[in-house]
């Protein structure tokens, strides 16, 4: 059909609100999965030219290369995948356990399959840390967690060479790191406040120094004395213990008691050196991992929606603060539903734009093909 025939066909009007509802769940899925391929490809170009400017292009046949490359991060990044290691892992893991049992130990047909069972996932693990490498070619070197993965297979292959070695292949349990999003996470977040903790633990290794010297200058004859059952503060090092069970709270009131018995007034130092020790600072750490795993939380929806962090921080705030008005399980769902409509009325604002533009679009190409046939007919006179 030519070009002016389609143009000049009649416009469909966008459909009523109701029927674009029913259509939104299609029509957004559509277009998810239209950017995720659109996305899947730029990652494909941007990792061949990249490939190609570092000199790992493999010139003697660089597209079959490529197409199998591509093909092995189908497999490595598909969700199915993920989920057969991650079950591996478990299998592995559960396996180690049983490991322990005297039963298991004294049984050596059971310690033969145990055997196979364990080189099997071994060998599995390997083949997937090949394929990652084949993949990513010079970039897995720089993936902190496919490092840390193929170091875990390294030490495995080791152990079963080396029997001293055995103890550190319940290691691979650690893989649960690398394949579970929360627990990366929380890796992130710990090894992103590390000064933080470092000058937090810098404190508490110096209120442990000055209490154990005041510790021990006051209470170090009261083991000889008789006053106390354990010689919990008769040297330096002893009294570092000492504190350490304390700010544990690991039994410290029956420390604190047989002090006591002696110096009446040693219950007020005891009490301060846990409100510092144990309540103050520990409570530090925790309080500056919270604030780690706040501040990954904001970046990551920031990273999502396109956001920055300040805005994604408000939009978190007002998400808290309607999740604190929403008390019932009527009430969620209801706001569930008041979210849903305000996306679907946001998509059918969308189509009628889109309608309106293509409209437009349409007009204006249609008397521009008006002028130009009439400008050759002109010509043709």
């Amino acid at each position: 059909m030519p070009i002016a025939s389609q143009l000049n066909s009649p416009i469909r009007e966008p459909p009523p609100l109701h029927i674009s509802r029913h259509r939104s769940d299609t029509f957004i899925e559509n277009n998810a999965i239209d950017r995720f391929r659109q996305i899947t490809n730029a990652e494909s170009n941007n990792r061949t030219a990249e490939d190609s400017k570092n000199g790992d292009d493999h010139s003697y046949d660089h597209r079959d290369i490529n197409a199998y490359r591509r093909k092995v991060g189908e497999i490595v990044h598909d969700e199915r995948f993920d989920v057969f290691i991650l079950i591996l892992i478990a299998i592995n893991s559960a396996l180690y356990g049983v490991a322990t049992f005297p039963s298991m130990k004294q049984n050596a047909d059971l310690i033969s399959d145990f055997e196979k069972v364990d080189l099997a996932i071994l060998i599995v693990f390997t083949i997937e840390s090949s394929m990652n490498i084949f993949y990513e070619g010079k970039r897995f070197v720089r993936d902190g967690w496919l490092m840390f993965d193929l170091i875990i297979v390294i030490i495995s292959w080791a152990a079963t060479k080396v029997k001293s070695l055995q103890v550190f292949r319940i290691f691979r349990a650690f893989r649960f790191l690398t394949k579970v999003q929360m627990l990366r996470n929380v890796v992130v977040a710990l090894f992103s406040v590390v000064p933080a903790i470092a000058a937090i633990t810098v404190l508490l290794l110096l209120i442990l120094y000055i209490f154990s010297v005041m510790y021990t200058q006051l209470f170090k004859n009261f083991f000889e004395e008789g006053y106390t059952t354990v010689n919990y503060f008769g040297r330096l090092d002893l009294t570092l213990f000492s504190l350490f069970q304390i700010m544990c709270l690991d039994e410290w009131s029956g420390i604190a008691y047989e002090v006591g018995e002696q110096d009446y007034w040693a219950w007020l130092i005891f009490i301060i050196f846990v409100v510092m020790s144990a309540f103050v600072v520990v409570n530090l750490i925790i309080a500056v991992i919270c604030d780690a795993l706040q501040i990954l939380r904001k970046a990551e929806r920031a990273m999502l929606f396109g956001l920055s962090e300040d805005e994604a921080g408000e939009w978190e705030a007002k998400d808290n603060n309607s999740n604190e008005q929403v008390q019932t399980e009527e009430g969620r769902i209801q706001q569930r539903i008041n979210d849903m409509h305000r996306m679907l009325d946001e998509v059918v604002a969308s189509q009628e734009k889109m309608h309106r533009t293509i409209q437009y679009l349409s007009i204006v190409v249609n008397s521009q093909e008006t002028k130009n046939l009439s400008s050759g007919s002109k010509v043709m006179q």
